[in-house]
């Protein structure tokens, strides 16, 4: 089976919807997987020997409804897969789309206009007539459900992996670190930046605070808040970082904190616990459901229990050291290679339904 894939996740820095792409992408063993793409596909990493297709065009959905299904027609494909969620209006092939999250339905206001505008018009449509849904968590497949009503016997839960191997495997330097704590995921108020400002704030011993991450949206509103604290070094904004560089800070920092709420699935706190680091994070969205009770949770958008939790953490090696053991083996639950199993089951599913 020839499987094209929607690869505008991959174009430009590599998010949490890219890396699933490209996890997934590079383990299919049973069919064949064709990138297609509006615009070169610059890191290659995991991806160097799957085929990538490129016809340039307008901007990303444009291009998505206006000339991915001809494109996929002229590869031979078929079946496709949209890990964004939508598909072409004039797709007349098998599809398998994957949804990871509503929370430009849910949280409208917290979102860039433009992403609004085209997966709230596209993702009804789409999951109607897509062959079949692979869902990231039962959280979200049951969002699906609930919202769309979208049959039950549609949708399969394939879940994000973690590359426990890579994350695990230690840095051959050792050269001293500021202790720090940790934020990774982009750079706008839906993570729960505010409230991990208020709550940083709010210790009597601060450690420094790095920030890693691409800017999303109102990410000028944010910096402008915290400025002062960059401009002093107590706040490190590095930006997006390679996901060797990314390792690292994790593997360095005190913990990470993720008080995002609305989560489909939440990927950088399952590679912090395989890095090593103890997690905190919200009781919001799919986070219980990964995570469980190996990361330390607060209520969202709670910073006064955060920043409780956080003095803890910093104080107690005891405490550190056991959701550290907790968060490895809590890790070690997930596996891309499983993943891209399951996906490649909902593709056959798919593939053989006309």
């Amino acid at each position: 089976m020839i499987v094209a894939i929607d690869g505008r996740p991959l174009v430009g820095n590599r998010t949490g919807i890219g890396v699933h792409t490209a996890e997934i992408a590079s383990r299919l063993s049973k069919s064949k997987p064709i990138l297609l793409t509006h615009r070169p596909i610059d890191d290659r990493s995991r991806i160097e020997d799957v085929e990538a297709v490129v016809q340039r065009f307008a901007p990303g959905v444009a291009w998505q409804q206006l000339v991915l299904a001809g494109l996929a027609k002229r590869n031979r494909a078929d079946l496709l897969w949209a890990p964004h969620g939508t598909i072409p209006w004039n797709l007349h092939i098998p599809s398998v789309v994957t949804i990871h999250d509503f929370t430009s339905i849910t949280m409208p206001l917290r979102h860039r206009l433009r992403t609004v505008l085209s997966f709230n018009s596209l993702i009804g449509w789409s999951l109607q007539h897509a062959t079949r849904i692979a869902a990231v968590s039962r959280y979200t497949a049951d969002q699906a459900i609930r919202s769309f009503a979208v049959e039950a016997s549609k949708i399969e839960i394939v879940p994000n992996g973690v590359d426990f191997e890579f994350f695990s495997q230690r840095s051959l330097t050792n050269v001293p670190v500021t202790p720090y704590l940790l934020f990774a995921g982009t750079f706008e108020p839906r993570k729960g930046l505010p409230s991990l400002f208020s709550a940083w704030r709010s210790l009597r011993e601060r450690p420094r605070l790095v920030l890693t991450g691409d800017a999303g949206w109102r990410e000028s509103r944010l910096r402008s808040e915290i400025a002062p604290f960059v401009r002093s070094g107590e706040i490190e904004m590095t930006g997006y970082v390679t996901r060797e560089r990314l390792r690292t800070l994790y593997q360095d920092a005190i913990a990470l904190v993720y008080p995002a709420e609305g989560e489909g699935f939440g990927l950088p706190p399952l590679e912090a616990m395989a890095a090593g680091t103890p997690v905190l994070a919200c009781r919001s969205g799919a986070i219980e459901e990964v995570l469980g009770e190996d990361a330390i949770l607060s209520r969202p958008g709670d910073s006064v229990q955060l920043a409780a939790q956080l003095a803890e953490v910093i104080a107690s090696d005891a405490l550190r050291s056991e959701f550290k053991e907790r968060g490895v083996l809590r890790a070690r639950r997930f596996s891309w290679s499983e993943s891209a199993r399951l996906m490649e089951d909902v593709f056959e599913v798919a593939g053989s339904i006309r």
